[in-house]
């Protein structure tokens, strides 16, 4: 059985920029995959040039509602379109930020011994936050624990993570209970500002699993179900 490392991600602020806002500063509702890699490379110290496996697999819970508020701040460096080559104006800038966010994290791959034991320890090489440097954040309450691959032919599950809207085949919709959409949320890093592919991601906004008929997995097939003891069904991709 394989194993996996659960740890908590939380603070009171995270921003977590969507790449297609420029003028104002949109952010993704959580987490993002390609974010806590980087978190993780943070703890176990790799730097832009050594990238976290491309096997690594990650996956993240919704621990609380999803609250966005809207704040304008002085960013450093942030010129208006064809304002010269004036690097140091400090140009007023709307940026909406994630108010208290709480994580459950999830990793299985490489370096998993290693990572646990970084977190276990409070170490980090490198400043780990959520999203943005003024989002300072210590991931805590770390364990490593077996997870069971879900049997193939499963006709529902109810996920406690975020799943790729790939994954599911159709949304079971039941009273008090409501499901968004994402888009663009980015799945591979290339190192730098490189990117390489996007996904749209079903999330509950109240911080609940979601339910669904789930897609059969074919060769594309880029997540995994996996059972894990007392954190229920954690979508790994």
């Amino acid at each position: 059985m394989d194993q996996v490392v659960a740890f908590t991600l939380r603070g009171p602020l995270a921003h977590f920029r969507r790449p297609d806002t420029l003028g104002t500063h949109a952010t993704y509702p959580f987490i993002p995959r390609t974010t806590l890699r980087g978190l993780i490379a943070a703890v176990l110290g790799l730097d832009g040039s050594e990238l976290l496996p491309a096997e690594g697999r990650t996956g993240v819970t919704l621990r609380g509602p999803v609250r966005t508020v809207a704040q304008e701040l002085s960013l450093h460096g942030k010129k208006w379109v064809g304002a010269g080559t004036n690097d140091s104006l400090h140009r007023p800038t709307s940026i909406e930020l994630v108010v208290n966010p709480h994580y459950r994290a999830f990793y299985a791959g490489p370096r998993l011994k290693e990572l646990a034991k970084r977190l276990q320890s409070r170490q980090s090489v490198y400043h780990t936050y959520l999203g943005s440097a003024f989002c300072l954040t210590v991931p805590d309450d770390p364990r490593i624990t077996p997870a069971e691959p879900l049997p193939d032919g499963v006709e529902r599950i109810t996920c406690e993570t975020v799943v790729p809207s790939a994954a599911v085949a159709r949304l079971d919709l039941t009273a008090g209970r409501s499901y968004a959409r994402v888009g663009g949320v980015s799945i591979n890093h290339l190192g730098g500002r490189r990117f390489r592919g996007t996904v749209a991601v079903i999330y509950d906004p109240q911080g609940g699993p979601v339910s669904f008929a789930p897609m059969a997995r074919g060769a594309e097939a880029f997540w995994e179900f996996r059972q894990v003891p007392g954190e229920g069904v954690v979508c790994f991709w």
